[in-house]
């Protein structure tokens, strides 16, 4: 198997015109929604990045045109009961026995379904998506049945994110297309190319053209060169390059089907460019060519596609930006996954949160019952319960035990406050404090982009003082930052306690406290203001002794010249990660901050 050669950047320039560009994306657009119509469930969905608007709405209407049959929403949002089924109340209490009631999903088989918001789809409810979209059936397994129905969907999942925010990548991985139509102008679109006669006669032709070999070589050749080892990402492409055939009236092979299919569905996967092969060996090095050899590669037919050319011109019809989006997805998804650790620990709740099932619980307990819930369980047993009532009384109501009873269970993931505490001593502020202001800076933006409060403490003379409560104003945090002024001796007991003190009441609040010390160490300041180095460093152990018993998740920078034994002791005391600042850059401080949550 041959590479595919890797590209120069020149190489990668996108059209001059952005008219042509626009025009690109939504031809892309276009050909997406036919090879749906045509395809539906075998190629999974489509995720649309866009924001909402009339080139969106424009879409999918063209869809269903297309189709030929209304789509249905269903949020992002909807409770695995509505989405999979649940017990039936009404006909179990009926019939006195259970009855499952059909979901969603199934109530949508063979149809094509839009999810808005797809971005904030959450994670334990992805996996019913997935499952679905893998084997076309719903699997369910409630109150002592088991029951299993049909579900192959078609999926359109609606992107709004903004930023890093973006739906599950497992969602992801089963929607062979990627279109963007942010960039497009309701001015810049046109009416479709193709109508449902095209759809219907490339369908029967599809179900009679088996794949070709040579195809399936070839696009294998392309998404391993591209970093893409799925089985299902292969499996998409050469579904969607025979539609894409069949509708352009064009060999499967051709430049144009293959850049289609490079663009749609291998690029948004891509985690690097093709390699680029070693340069051929000059005219003089290469051994002559005998006479008899040239007349059979005369005879050889030429390849029916130059695979270089091919990525070229599919790369080049993205404008520059859509191209650094889509090459980069992989990547930030990975760092997403790293900078999870800013967020606040998940904690049990009885009245508040997200809810994650029920169970059985006690109503005295301050528990949230679940109605509907405990109709389900109580319902099988009506007529029998009936049955064995020998008050006499005709009962107009429910038959409830204390066993019925289900309650409600939420999870609720705390916030999270930083808390910063900064050496401005004589010691430290002088020689290190404009480096760790700048490793600081950099921390402060990225707790800011995770919605993490921050919070300031600096210490010097015979106190240590609380200059910024916990806030999430970025703006308000610079400024303090840069205001703080430096000089005196080093109370290191006080700001470990004023530290403990902050951490308390906000653990007291709910919120999750960690924080970074910025010192070297030099503990010269007794916590009742007296000048000792010893009575300086024994109140400092004894509170760093104290916050490690408390478990909060630290950081400790030694602001020293070269890495201080003091600091690294009082790190070991304090429980928390050392990190010499002559060693470590303001990145490396801010991975080891994103790693204290992990």
């Amino acid at each position: 198997m041959s590479q595919v050669p890797m590209l120069a950047s020149s190489e990668l320039s996108p059209p001059s015109s952005p008219e042509l560009e626009v025009s690109s994306l939504w031809r892309d657009a276009q050909l997406a929604a036919a090879v749906i119509a045509v395809t539906g469930h075998q190629c999974g969905g489509v995720r649309v990045s866009a924001q909402p608007g009339p080139v969106r709405d424009f879409w999918l209407s063209m869809l269903e045109q297309l189709q030929q049959a209304p789509t249905r929403k269903i949020p992002s949002n909807t409770p695995t009961d509505r989405l999979l089924g649940g017990m039936d109340i009404t006909e179990s209490m009926r019939l006195g026995k259970p009855v499952l009631a059909t979901g969603v999903l199934s109530e949508c088989h063979q149809r094509t379904v839009v999810m808005p918001m797809a971005e904030r789809l959450p994670k334990e409810y992805s996996g019913h998506w997935c499952a679905a979209l893998d084997s076309g059936k719903v699997h369910v397994a409630r109150d002592g049945l088991t029951h299993t129905t049909n579900a192959a969907i078609t999926l359109i999942a609606l992107d709004e994110g903004i930023d890093e925010e973006a739906p599950p990548s497992a969602l992801l991985e089963r929607l062979a297309f990627n279109i963007q139509l942010d960039p497009i102008s309701i001015h810049g679109v046109d009416d479709t190319a193709f109508n449902p006669s095209d759809i219907k006669r490339v369908k029967d032709q599809l179900s009679l053209r088996p794949a070709d070999e040579a195809l399936i070589k070839l696009l294998a050749e392309l998404a391993a060169s591209m970093g893409i080892h799925s089985t299902r990402s292969l499996l998409f492409s050469v579904t969607a390059c025979r539609a894409i055939a069949l509708l352009l009236d064009l060999p499967e092979t051709h430049e144009e089907v293959i850049g289609s299919v490079i663009r749609l569905i291998l690029l948004p996967r891509a985690t690097q460019l093709p390699q680029q092969e070693a340069p051929e060996s000059s005219a003089e090095e290469q051994e002559p060519e005998t006479m008899e050899e040239n007349e059979s590669q005369k005879q050889t037919p030429e390849p029916p596609l130059d695979t270089e050319e091919m990525v070229q011109a599919a790369l080049a019809t993205l404008p520059p930006d859509i191209l650094t989006l889509l090459l980069s997805r992989a990547e930030r998804s990975r760092q997403r996954q790293n900078k999870a650790g800013n967020a606040g620990h998940l904690s049990q709740d009885k009245q508040r949160g997200r809810p994650v099932g029920v169970r059985r619980g006690d109503i005295k307990r301050g528990h949230r019952v679940d109605i509907p819930a405990t109709l389900r369980t109580a319902a099988p047993f009506q007529g029998a319960r009936a049955r064995w009532d020998t008050s006499g009384i005709t009962k107009r109501g429910l038959y409830i035990e204390p066993a019925d009873i289900r309650v409600k269970r939420f999870e609720q993931r705390k916030s999270s406050v930083m808390i910063f505490v900064v050496d401005a001593s004589g010691s430290s502020a002088y020689q290190r404090m404009a480096e760790a202001k700048g490793a600081i800076e950099l921390i402060l933006a990225d707790c800011y982009s995770h919605r993490t409060e921050v919070a300031l403490i600096a210490f010097k003379g015979e106190s240590a003082d609380l200059l910024l409560p916990p806030t999430r104003s970025l703006v308000r945090a610079k400024r303090t930052l840069a205001q703080l002024p430096g000089g005196g001796g080093t109370p290191m007991g006080a700001a470990l306690q004023a530290m403990h003190d902050l951490a308390l009441s906000v653990a007291a609040s709910g919120a999750t406290p960690s924080f970074i010390l910025l010192t070297d160490g030099a503990a010269n300041v007794a916590r009742d203001g007296t000048k000792s180095r010893s009575a300086g460093t024994e109140d400092a152990m004894n509170a760093a002794k104290a916050i490690a018993s408390a478990d909060y998740r630290g950081i400790l920078v030694d602001t020293a010249t070269r890495p201080s034994p003091r600091a690294r002791e009082l790190a070991g005391a304090l429980d928390a990660v050392y990190l010499p600042l002559p060693n470590a850059s303001a990145e490396s401080i801010n991975d080891s901050v994103r790693a204290l949550g992990s």
